[in-house]
């Protein structure tokens, strides 16, 4: 299925370009494509920055456009709501013993990639906060019901923690995925999240995104970079630096964010420069990942060398499994791994879209082709017959949390005994 927002119900938008747009390039974020970062026209530019879509290895990823507003968010309260598991063996992971804080910095702001990014962390016990609204226009956002909005001075002084870095999908936004990011963080884990400058929903909507190989040039770099930030008390992300233990790094991403994990570690080259590997991260988590072979030489795939985890949908279209989770798998030799199959799943399941079509029709005022946008691309994993979503998060999150704890905590290693009982899941490891 191509994820094109202006091919979808075209007349019911031509009069309303700009927050068609920006809708459509919020719910795309998570839309992919081919192994190139979609570059299609599109018109005006979003109320803020924006952070999460993601391209593949199949066909074109929408126009993304959508505009996060971050402001805060209640203290975390639970984990995301879930169905019961087929079996007592293997226990879902809710919320963590955390309340949640939500940031926003600028990374390199004098510099010719500024890198926006979102962190969210571990809050004090005595820290609070208003609820983290995700906005996506003036006055329609989605609420938080984890996150608070806070800055470093709240952080809890149980650190430093283990850092994981998110990348989003080609043309996205860097809090589409929410429920994941505060969920790590709410056991622990500072988690940052970049927009990708020169590939996010903003460049899309001006008709101005770098080339195809600039792009994946660049992504790992500001992995690099904000990791470098993050290290650097004497840079803008200073404050967390303490916070942070350097010696437990992980990186994790959707679809092109996926890919984007994968490069970090085992580098990249093409015509706009090579790549070097990044040895400072410990270990990757990719989500519906893109891994076509114009991405991922057969050479660089082999030479993954660090603990490596990856979840996907077994209804993806975008980034269908073969050949982008196959792949990897087959090339690389290197344990621990885990390929997780969601069955029914999809790549919009990696994503809050279903969440925010649930939110918004509690608010006030919301125009209705706005729900229209968001019901459009729902359909592309939150309709009857998919995976229902809050299942699909519980085990997204469980999972990964799983694999975390065994690679920085020594936490006992998934087996396959364990999860065989889950009906809903394909799990091998090596």
């Amino acid at each position: 299925m191509t994820c094109h927002p202006l091919q979808m119900r075209r007349s019911s938008f031509v009069l309303r370009p700009l927050v068609a747009l920006v809708l459509s390039a919020l719910v795309a974020a998570s839309c992919g494509g081919s192994d190139e970062p979609d570059t299609a026209t599109a018109t005006s530019a979003p109320t803020q920055t924006t952070a999460a879509a993601a391209p593949t290895t199949t066909e074109a990823s929408p126009a993304t456009t959508a505009t996060p507003a971050t402001t805060s968010a209640p203290v975390t309260t639970a984990a995301p709501t879930t169905t019961a598991a087929p079996s007592d063996s293997f226990e879902l992971i809710g919320a963590g013993p955390y309340a949640v804080g939500v940031t926003t910095i600028t990374v390199g702001a004098d510099t010719d990639r500024p890198l926006t990014v979102d962190l969210w962390f571990p809050l004090a016990d005595d820290a609070s906060g208003d609820p983290q609204q995700y906005t996506l226009l003036p006055g329609v956002y989605y609420e938080s019901p984890d996150g608070v909005g806070a800055d470093a001075s709240a952080v809890s002084a149980d650190g430093p923690f283990p850092l994981v870095v998110y990348s989003h999908g080609s043309g996205g936004l860097r809090y589409i995925h929410s429920n994941y990011t505060e969920t790590l963080a709410s056991h622990g884990y500072v988690v940052a999240a970049p927009d990708h400058t020169g590939n996010t929903s903003l460049e899309l909507i001006a008709n101005n995104p770098d080339p195809f190989e600039v792009i994946a040039a660049n992504r790992p770099t500001d992995i690099r970079n904000l990791i470098d930030a993050l290290e650097d008390p004497a840079s803008a992300a200073g404050a967390f630096t303490a916070s942070i233990d350097a010696d437990r790094i992980a990186v994790t991403g959707h679809s092109f964010g996926g890919f984007t994990a994968y490069a970090t570690v085992i580098g990249h080259d093409n015509p706009a420069g090579a790549i070097e590997p990044d040895e400072r991260v410990d270990a990757i988590i990719t989500l519906a990942p893109a891994t076509g072979e114009q991405l991922l030489s057969d050479e660089r795939l082999a030479a993954i060398d660090v603990p490596n985890m990856v979840i996907v949908g077994t209804d993806d279209k975008t980034t269908p499994v073969d050949p982008n989770v196959t792949r990897p798998w087959e090339l690389s030799t290197f344990s621990p791994a885990y390929r997780v199959e969601l069955l029914a799943a999809e790549h919009q399941t990696f994503t809050d879209v279903c969440d925010y079509q649930e939110f918004l029709p509690q608010l006030e005022g919301v125009p209705e082709f706005i729900s229209t946008v968001i019901d459009d691309f729902a359909q592309d994993g939150c309709q009857p017959g998919d995976m229902q979503i809050d299942r699909a998060q519980a085990l997204t999150n469980t999972f990964a949390l799983r694999f975390l704890a065994e690679v920085f905590a020594a936490g006992d290693p998934l087996g396959s005994a364990e999860v065989a009982a889950l009906e809903d899941v394909a799990f091998e490891t090596k």
